[in-house]
């Protein structure tokens, strides 16, 4: 595991060093767009206090960033184009850049989605599911593009109509979402250690799962992922206070119990435990032929690492089955992959777990040594009489206090 850790430590130094001098991000021009918000205006150059291009119609342009840049989705802002006229109506739109996992934003890219807030005005809720129809259940993304035009078309209509305006503060996070995650990552925490005392609580992880995929996988839409680890390190920050309860838990989980969230938070992790549970002839592998597979996603996570890292795309990570299967967004060959995964568990205990997903090899590489961990029969991981710490996800079935 040393050697693994080295070599991966390198690949993301190496990788990101070759990426921010061959890939300089560079600010969109935001110019050559103006006539596809305002078709039949000619504007003049950015001006004023907050910034906007002012036309020889009564049409402003902006763009949204420049009013509010605070306002944040799930992997840093989104940047919109607006144009607004005097009466407080959008007349135009056109989104100019995000960093948004594709899977979760596919609508967001599209027109039709778009032009839902044109001819609304200023003082509209701009609430998807609300006054704005929405193509899916609203997340943080879709929220924070929300968000971004109301609180922006608002400080225009006001600083350079001279409009009365509703509150122009950006659209907060009502809580319902982050204080939800939080209550789940501790009820699962707290009985991770309850069942380290005693196995009669051990049924309340497989409650937990349920929860898992319901909460994390239908309701949030959060699964952690790889993409969460990337856009970190490009520092591309949310202002979304689920982002920072899923991230920070789940280091945290790592540092103080390794696998933790595979084993108890993961919804695909819990999807495929519970398919395995089907009563069909399991795969037999020898030891060392699963070992040596077993090996296969800590390459998986270096090839992807270095991909991600020199591109400075992360959406190139994006071929995780848990982002695909409840984004329910995907190409033919990630769908592919889910349908295989999904049918491979009812013959090899977590098949991805065990020899594909790269966050169980990140989380893995940082799991601290428990000797504790023998490994049984009924193990949900396959796993060998005392596995490697790496690929125990602290089930606690197996979990013997050792005397000292």
């Amino acid at each position: 595991m040393k050697t693994i850790r080295i070599t991966l430590l390198a690949v993301t130094i190496v990788s990101f060093s070759i990426g921010f001098n061959l890939f300089r991000e560079t600010r969109v021009d935001e110019g050559k767009y103006l006539s596809d918000v305002a078709p039949d205006a000619v504007f003049s150059s950015k001006a004023g206090t907050p910034p906007h291009y002012k036309s020889d119609r009564e049409i402003i342009a902006f763009n949204s960033y420049d009013i509010v840049p605070a306002v944040r989705g799930y992997a840093g802002p989104i940047k919109v184009l607006l144009s607004l006229n005097s009466k407080g109506e959008i007349t135009g739109i056109r989104l100019l850049e995000h960093k948004e996992t594709p899977n979760y934003v596919h609508y967001l890219l599209s027109a039709d989605y778009l032009s839902r807030f044109a001819g609304k005005n200023v003082n509209d809720a701009f609430e998807p599911d609300n006054d704005i129809d929405a193509v899916s259940r609203a997340t943080v993304s879709l929220n924070a593009l929300a968000d971004t035009i109301r609180t922006s078309s608002r400080m225009i209509a006001s600083e350079v109509y001279g409009l009365e305006v509703k509150g122009g503060a950006p659209g907060s996070d009502d809580g319902r979402g982050w204080i939800t995650y939080l209550a789940l990552f501790f009820a699962a925490f707290a009985s991770y250690h309850v069942t380290r005392r005693s196995k009669r609580f051990l049924q309340a992880r497989d409650i937990l799962l349920l929860f898992g995929i319901g909460i994390i996988g239908v309701y949030l839409v959060t699964p952690f992922s790889i993409i969460h680890v990337f856009n970190l390190i490009f520092l591309r920050i949310s202002s979304s206070y689920l982002w920072y309860a899923v991230i920070i838990s789940t280091l945290l989980s790592v540092v103080i119990a390794g696998r933790f969230y595979c084993g108890w938070l993961c919804p695909f992790g819990a999807l495929a435990e519970y398919i395995g549970k089907v009563p069909l002839k399991k795969w037999e592998l020898s030891t060392e032929t699963d070992d040596r597979w077993r090996k296969l996603k800590y390459i998986i996570l270096g090839v992807v690492t270095a991909l991600v890292l020199i591109s400075r795309r992360p959406e190139y990570g994006s071929f995780e089955t848990y982002v695909t299967l409840f984004s329910r967004h995907g190409d033919y060959l990630t769908w592919t992959l889910v349908g295989l995964m999904l049918i491979i568990n009812v013959r090899s205990k977590r098949f991805w777990c065990r020899y594909l997903c790269p966050v169980a090899a990140l989380t893995g590489i940082f799991s601290r040594r428990d000797d504790n961990y023998v490994s049984t029969k009924d193990c949900p991981m396959g796993n060998k009489p005392q596995p490697p710490i790496s690929e125990c996800i602290r089930c606690n079935n197996c979990y013997v206090k050792r005397e000292v």
